[in-house]
């Protein structure tokens, strides 16, 4: 951060050129205004920084996918009792209308099925059917976690949304609750 805040005040410093004001000038020759040399070192800096940082998100994210990717058997509390078994939230989708061989099919759902989860999606943050529209196409070939309630029991299964033969990527309708 404080090369960052150093790299920009020289930027400012020399005629406010930023990140892409020019070096030269009208005649192509280089700017007598500016410190050339302090600009494009702190370019340089700025760049190198800021690929640092996208590296070091890219890490995290990474790991935050890997995390959240763990089956409800590898989480184990610090105990060591068992497997640790989150709270069950309220419903706010009902399956529809599951195609055969479909991926909702393929992965074990279910007409009347209750939607408590699908990934990160749950009653606290739904807003519309929408929210189910952007989470499946962040998920096409991808397992998501779907935790539903069926004939009054919780279950968690993985639905992998795919193309497949039918209309659309999950071979399903959900409605909302």
């Amino acid at each position: 951060a404080l090369v960052s805040t150093q790299s920009t005040g020289v930027l400012r410093r020399e005629n406010n050129v930023g990140m892409d004001g020019p070096l030269v000038d009208d005649e192509q020759y280089p700017r007598s205004d500016i410190d050339l040399v302090a600009v494009r070192s702190s370019r340089q800096q700025l760049i190198r920084s800021t690929n640092d940082m996208r590296s070091v998100m890219c890490k995290i994210e990474a790991a935050l996918i890997k995390l959240h990717q763990l089956s409800p058997a590898q989480n184990v509390n610090s105990t060591g009792a068992g497997p640790i078994q989150p709270p069950t939230r309220p419903p706010f989708l009902r399956v529809h209308g599951v195609l055969p061989d479909s991926p909702a099919a393929v992965s074990g759902l279910k007409d009347n099925d209750q939607i408590c989860q699908l990934g990160s999606l749950h009653k606290d943050n739904f807003t519309g059917l929408g929210d189910v529209a952007e989470v499946v196409r962040l998920s096409v070939n991808k397992a998501v976690a779907l935790k539903l309630i069926r004939d009054g029991q919780p279950k968690t299964i993985a639905l992998k949304p795919r193309s497949w033969a039918g209309r659309g990527v999950l071979g399903c309708n959900v409605v909302e609750l």
